[in-house]
């Protein structure tokens, strides 16, 4: 453990952050005067109030930005928007849920941390990668702000926000220099996964007992974090508008060559591999320590839980990690219906989703 936040070694793993915070107290953000928190508290309180809300079983999901959110997200995504002060070497990494994430999470920070940790004695082999890469709305809604604020730079953070709901001061000031990281995978695999991570969640609920009520709500676009083919085309318009600071890429394609999306992640985000490093095999190294096997049979990942707002089981982020496996939970007709609807929602854009084939 460190002593203090001065001789951390970046990026920083969050995990690591957080109980460091329990010894030495991090630099927290300038408070604004009491009476004017009051008065934003109190305007949070209306704007939360006057917001749409649904219920499922025992959970409230409010609609905020023409997205619906956790209730507990979004007074997290609000403090977000107001507050979060992105720096040049930031990283955030994006995603539907279930798209890859902790996948992603972990190829980003063995790629950007390569130098700083030996591989053979990797935070990866003792930390889940959701224990090395904070969630940002799950660090603010749980009082993590401050922990965020004090990480050395380079941060890398994981969003699961719509493009268009991201803080103006990332996507707007374009002298932020914040790049995005975004991965996107077969809707019907998602679909999938979501199912499956529902009924862990929460299986004492009967209304995600049965796979196709949620596939309903999926078709419909009546899904958290607003339909899935808006959030794809929120970042992958944006990846056109912005190529060097958005980079989009497709979880299938990241399977099948993984060592050359490697390269690619890190040429964006500023991380280039010297020919060095290629001829001495770091590459295929990394893909090795982020693979599904390799991180699922780590013993951090077969016990204990992780997660800011929800504690889950650590394994329960690694179900299979394949492409195609919405051929065992739904028929063609169905898997029809999914791919004619995003063909349509596509149509114009550019982009283009592979039809069922199997």
């Amino acid at each position: 453990m460190v002593s203090s936040p001065s001789l951390w070694r970046p990026p920083v793993p969050i995990k690591d952050a957080i109980e460091q915070d329990a010894i030495t107290p991090f630099p927290k953000p300038e408070a604004p005067e009491e009476e004017e928190e009051e008065s934003q508290g109190d305007r949070d309180r209306r704007l939360m109030s006057s917001l749409p809300v649904k219920v499922y079983g025992e959970r409230r999901y409010l609609e905020y930005q023409a997205t619906w959110w956790p209730e507990s997200a979004v007074q997290a995504v609000i403090a977000i928007q107001r507050r979060f002060r992105p720096r040049p070497s930031d990283v955030l990494l994006a995603s539907y849920p279930k798209s890859g994430t902790t996948w992603m999470k972990a190829l980003v920070f063995a790629i950007m941390s390569r130098k700083v940790y030996p591989l053979r004695d990797h935070p990866l082999l003792r930390l889940n990668p959701h224990d090395c890469v904070v969630h940002l709305s799950g660090a603010y809604a749980t009082g993590k702000e401050a922990v965020v604020e004090a990480l050395p730079s380079p941060r890398i953070m994981a969003v699961h926000m719509p493009f268009s709901t991201l803080p103006a001061s990332v996507v707007v000031d374009s002298s932020s220099g914040c790049k995005i990281v975004y991965v996107w995978r077969d809707p019907k695999d998602v679909l999938v996964s979501l199912w499956h991570y529902y009924r862990k969640l929460r299986p004492e609920e009967a209304h995600v007992s049965e796979f196709h009520d949620l596939y309903e709500s999926f078709c419909q676009g009546d899904t958290v974090f607003g339909p899935w083919w808006d959030n794809v085309l929120g970042y992958f318009r944006a990846s056109v508008e912005m190529p060097t600071r958005v980079l989009f890429l497709r979880y299938e394609d990241m399977l099948e060559d993984t060592a050359s999306a490697v390269v690619a992640i890190a040429n964006f985000v500023g991380c280039p591999f010297s020919a060095e490093e290629e001829r001495a095999g770091i590459v295929d190294a990394i893909v090795k320590l982020c693979s599904f096997e390799e991180l699922k049979n780590l013993d951090t990942n077969m016990s204990g839980s992780n997660g800011h707002l929800i504690k889950l089981p650590s394994s329960s982020y690694f179900r299979k990690g394949v492409a195609g496996d919405w051929v065992g939970h739904m028929t063609r007709e169905m898997a029809d219906r999914i791919d004619s609807i995003v063909q349509g929602k596509f149509q114009g854009s550019g982009l283009e989703i592979k039809r069922a084939s199997t």
